[in-house]
Parts: C-alpha cells; structure tokens; sequence
C-alpha cells in the first residue's frame, strides 16, 4: 500500500462539524485601534482612512478561533493581507471613488471585507 491511498487524519482532534466562531476581539482593542488610526489618518490628510479599513478587518479575523463542540479550540483565522495588496486595492478604489464623486465607498467597505475573507486561511491549533 503506497502513501497515496493512506487516507489523510485530520490535524485536529475533534470533528469540525458542529464547531462555531468566537472572536476575541476586546471593547478595549477597539478603542485603541480607533485613537490609533484617527491620529493617523489626520497626520496623513485621510489617506490613512483608506489602510485603517484593512486593519481592523484583519485583526478581527486574526482574534477569531474555530471552536469544537467540546468547546476547545480547533483552529485560528489567520488573514494574510500584506501591504502591497492592500496599497494596489486602495489605488483602484481611490479612482473609482473619485470618477463616482464619492459614492464608490459605499462598496469600498464592503470588498476590502471580501478581499480579507479572501485572503485568510484556518491555521490548526
């Protein structure tokens, strides 16, 4: 028997099924985010808005764990954003928000979510 027909055991010990989200993320991380990137975003005239977006999504996604039906942790989100993708995202989004006079950022919030689910992956525990 080959390696290839030995059927691959889950790296976890529990089932997936019937396992639920928990993110961490505190009230307190908020507000510190928050504080952060308004202070960013007036020392860099707004452009710092445009990032502020992505991070808070990513830290998010990164503070939520897969939680067994046993209530033990099976796996973490992991989002693997960097900053190249979101510099090219925000240029394309920057045009379109300013051919539609400002009505492109009402998507903008919306796709900068869809490109981080995107780009986040279940690291196992």
């Amino acid at each position: 028997m080959s390696n290839t027909d030995v059927a691959a055991t889950p790296p976890f010990k529990t089932q997936p099924f019937g396992s639920t989200l928990r993110c961490e993320y505190s009230l307190m991380e908020a507000v510190g985010y928050i504080i952060l990137w308004v202070i960013i975003s007036v020392l860099t005239l707004g452009i710092g808005a445009f990032f502020a977006v992505y991070y808070f999504y990513k830290s998010i996604i990164n503070k939520t764990y897969l939680i067994g039906r046993d209530g033990q942790r099976i796996a973490r989100l992991e989002c693997e954003l960097n900053l190249a993708e979101m510099i090219g995202h925000i240029l394309i989004w920057i045009l379109i928000s300013i051919v539609t006079l400002g009505i492109g950022l009402v998507f903008y919030v919306f796709r900068t979510l869809r490109l981080c689910f995107n780009r986040t992956r279940l690291v196992y525990i």
